[in-house]
């Protein structure tokens, strides 16, 4: 009597089992399936999105070297000249010679 008991808990269990797996295979084959369908959007999205950045470096890129020449470079050479000059007054009136402050 026990052991028919056990061998049908068995059986069933097994049955269980059986069940199971071709339920887990299922949806195992869907994950497979949306995870396909995801990477192909995502093929045909990221060529086209590849092309813009690549569009929107050229344009900060000439932005970029068109502020540099015609506004950072001369302002340098502007500010370079203001001290320049504020230099070589402070140098000519004798106050640039590095020694202001220091008792001798």
């Amino acid at each position: 009597m026990i052991l028919s008991l056990l061998t049908d808990v068995r059986d069933v269990a097994i049955i269980l089992v059986a069940m199971l797996d071709v339920v887990l295979l299922a949806i195992l084959v869907g994950i497979c399936y949306v995870i396909l369908r995801l990477l192909l959007v995502l093929r045909s999205e990221v060529i086209p999105v590849i092309g813009t950045v690549k569009r929107t470096t050229t344009t900060v890129e000439g932005t970029t070297d068109f502020v540099s020449t015609t506004v950072a470079r001369p302002l340098i050479r502007v500010v370079a000249l203001v001290f320049a000059i504020t230099r070589f007054v402070q140098v000519l009136v004798g106050r640039g010679n590095g020694r202001e402050g220091r008792s001798s």
